[in-house]
């Protein structure tokens, strides 16, 4: 672990300016949390990490249920594309905290809308057998997944529900939602806003706010090339499978954006010495402070 660094400052800032706190509302009772797992910086790369953290054997205490629905006035995704998304999640989870994911069911639906009436329809046609998460592969309400990769927010689950997942800070009785957007590319390059590359160097922002930054091709699109050795850009599925695991933390602490690695409120909770920051570590919690994986492991009430 290093001292905080200014590029690594404005990482964290840029992480906190991305995303809402969580505000709960009246019937159904939602929280959001809007989130970036990767935001611009002005100065040097982060450190690399070279490979992605191998695969235990650490036993399962129990699975997060999960049901897929696709957002088809968005983008398609294919049952085996999402259920590899999933799985992904399932790996590094498990090493995490001995929970799993598991995806109990996919669904598409076309009639688009805002997210709350996609989740609502999928709950009034699954009422006798509700996961405790719902992941809806959009670009979200007003495109915010798309812009950010994800973000999150509960509902309250129909009458006599009780999910075993306990969230200190919405109860028994909520439905966990994360809206991905499955094609979100980690570290573009060269796109400049636009579905193509546009570019040979980043621009618009890009590469952590370093224009100029040589573009590379990696995991099937244009990444700037001092991010392929980052843990997230490690497999093509891995930055999907830790935002799948960021947004269905975030109802687990009630801070929003102060819940993320290295906030101010993160480092006072882990007793850290204030401005601390460690990139490598920062990416294998999932941008996510560690006391928050504590507060799922201990949610467990079956």
């Amino acid at each position: 672990m290093r001292p905080l660094k200014l590029h690594h400052i404005l990482i964290v800032l840029g992480l906190v300016l991305a995303c809402n706190a969580p505000t709960p509302a009246a019937a159904p009772t939602v929280s959001s949390v809007a989130t970036s797992l990767f935001a611009p910086t002005p100065t040097a790369p982060a450190p690399a990490m070279t490979q992605a953290a191998p695969a235990t054997s650490v036993p399962v205490r129990a699975y997060f249920r999960v049901a897929v629905v696709v957002d088809k006035t968005s983008e398609p995704v294919s049952r085996e594309q999402a259920q590899s998304l999933v799985s992904d999640a399932n790996e590094i989870f498990i090493e995490r905290t001995g929970f799993g994911y598991e995806m109990t069911d996919f669904s598409d639906d076309a009639l688009g809308g805002p997210m709350s009436d996609i989740v609502n329809r999928y709950i009034q046609a699954h009422g006798s057998s509700l996961p405790n998460g719902i992941a809806v592969l959009s670009f979200g309400d007003n495109d915010q997944a798309r812009l950010y990769g994800g973000y999150s927010y509960w509902v309250q689950g129909p009458p006599g529900f009780r999910n075993e997942f306990v969230s200190p800070a919405a109860g028994a009785e909520q439905i966990y939602i994360a809206v991905i957007h499955f094609s979100h590319k980690y570290a573009a390059c060269g796109y400049g806003g636009a579905p193509n590359v546009q570019s040979a160097v980043s621009v618009d922002g890009e590469c952590r706010n370093q224009p100029g930054t040589a573009c590379v091709q990696h995991n099937g699109y244009s990444m700037c090339a001092n991010s392929i050795g980052n843990l997230y850009a490690s497999t093509p599925t891995y930055f999907g499978a830790t935002t799948v695991i960021h947004e269905f933390l975030h109802p687990f602490a009630a801070g929003g954006d102060k819940d993320h690695y290295a906030t101010p409120e993160c480092n006072a909770k882990m007793g850290w010495p204030a401005g601390f920051f460690d990139f490598i570590e920062s990416e294998y919690y999932n941008g996510m402070c560690p006391f928050v994986y504590d507060n799922f492991v201990s949610s467990y009430q079956p």
